[in-house]
């Protein structure tokens, strides 16, 4: 009788655990996590380590914890570097991830980005950031130099030449000034926050309220978050394909 005793498999005892290759104890916890409820701090992990994890998750089909793990690195995706993030959006299908990282790529300076970012992105990626960072540079420095015409002064204004006068010179030396400077370039948004705050000499109450207006609809901004949109949506239809669902 004894020998027909049962062979002892891994995962029988604790004695046997069970090996998976590749899969850190730490990167397990996630897994228990997900499965029992337990709480792990996802900042714990490095972008390695739970790309390990997605592995486990696409080797074994556990598409829920997939999910799981993926919806803790959205929440997380301040911590990691965006090259990092495309690298994990590309190699495991996930959409989701892949606009934010872009999008922080194309606000950081060429300078800074490394071979080795430039290796986890991809070239595909890399040239695209190249040309978009090329493109915004440019928007961003035709609306420094060409500020939006007064095309009809208000009934107050009583003196529309140097209305005129005052609107393009502030406009050159404030929003040109926030949007081209070397050392710390402002968002638009900001830039014209801070451009509402400057003294307006010779432009009547009536054709400032009038063109802050048409700042606040954001037409000449809105194209480079469109440009960067479009951008971003022909990379992801190009390189992030759908997961596959998994067999019955």
């Amino acid at each position: 009788m004894e020998n027909s005793r049962q062979p002892e498999v891994d995962g029988m005892c604790d004695d046997k655990p069970i090996h998976l290759n590749g899969i850190s104890q730490e990167t397990f916890e996630l897994f228990l996590e997900f499965t029992f409820g337990r709480y792990v701090d996802i900042l714990c992990f490095y972008i390695d380590e739970l790309s390990k994890f997605l592995r486990f998750c696409d080797m074994y089909q556990c598409s829920h914890a997939r999910e799981f793990i993926i919806s803790r690195i959205s929440t997380a995706r301040y911590r990691f570097h965006p090259a990092k993030l495309i690298n994990l959006a590309i190699k495991y299908h996930v959409r989701s991830i892949f606009p934010y990282a872009f999008q922080q790529l194309a606000e950081t300076p060429i300078t800074e980005l490394t071979h080795a970012h430039r290796e986890l992105m991809g070239n595909e990626v890399f040239l695209n950031v190249i040309y978009v960072q090329a493109a915004l540079d440019s928007h961003r420095r035709i609306i420094a130099a060409e500020e939006p015409k007064i095309l009809m002064h208000s009934n107050e204004c009583q003196d529309p030449t140097g209305c005129n006068k005052d609107w393009h010179a502030i406009w050159w030396n404030g929003m040109g000034h926030f949007l081209l400077d070397g050392r710390n370039p402002q968002p638009y948004d900001d830039a014209v926050k801070r451009f509402k705050e400057l003294q307006f000499g010779r432009v009547s109450e009536g054709c400032k309220d009038l063109m802050f207006k048409i700042l606040d609809q954001g037409a000449a901004f809105k194209h480079a978050k469109q440009f960067l949109s479009e951008t971003c949506s022909f990379l992801v239809e190009k390189l992030v394909f759908e997961p596959e669902p998994p067999s019955p």
